[in-house]
């Protein structure tokens, strides 16, 4: 017995090192006072830029692509993104999304809240297994299915993904409920390509952000 409890507080301390007692995400049930209405306000500015082309030549906030599309956002409404776990030869989705595991503020499970991240895997051939894209959550419905704005195929366009029927593209009405966000040569979208599939995790950018202020 005495052997076990010295045991066990050594692999706690090793994990600790590691990095696995890092903060788990804890989704506030109701938002604070007026948070609710700062985040929609992101996201109707996002949606505002819904077919455009050259993010840049709107500000210098913002870059021509996904992760750019996410800063310029952010940034428009007052809320800079600092970066800390930037990688070398990785993408600054990638970064973003270590950068708010650090904190915390990263997760998987449960419902998000409008204005968060969400980041994708593998969306294009890498030759490793890593975050590649980004997009915002615009709205969650009532059947799980969330909407998303990005930045892909050179315009800020909105897909759609419901984590409740990840292999799954369409419902039986014809209902997109998982967009394709990765094609194969030939153009032909395949399963495990479709955004719910491709889902790494969320990530609470307005909370950091406003950490950072």
């Amino acid at each position: 017995m005495t052997r076990s409890r010295t045991v066990i507080p050594l692999l706690l301390a090793v994990g600790c090192l590691a990095g696995a007692c890092a903060p788990r995400y804890a989704r506030r049930a109701e938002l604070p006072p007026g948070e609710e209405n700062q985040r929609q306000a992101i996201v109707d500015y996002a949606a505002g830029l819904l077919g455009v082309s050259d993010l840049r030549s709107l500000n210098k906030n913002f870059k021509n692509d996904c992760s750019g599309f996410v800063n310029g956002v952010y940034a428009m409404k007052g809320r800079t993104i600092a970066y800390a776990k930037v990688k070398k030869d990785r993408s600054l989705s990638e970064s973003l999304c270590l950068t708010l595991e650090d904190k915390g503020l990263a997760f998987r499970e449960g419902r998000p809240n409008v204005a968060d991240a969400v980041f994708f895997s593998n969306t294009y051939q890498a030759p490793y297994n890593s975050i590649t894209h980004v997009g915002l959550v615009e709205k969650i419905g009532d059947d799980g299915t969330v909407s998303i704005l990005h930045y892909a195929s050179g315009k800020v366009s909105r897909i759609s993904m419901n984590l409740r029927h990840p292999d799954t593209h369409k419902d039986e009405d014809g209902k997109v409920l998982n967009d394709y966000v990765r094609k194969d040569p030939g153009g032909k979208g395949r399963k495990n390509y479709l955004s719910g599939a491709r889902f790494h995790s969320y990530g609470d950018v307005f909370q950091f952000t406003g950490n950072q202020r």
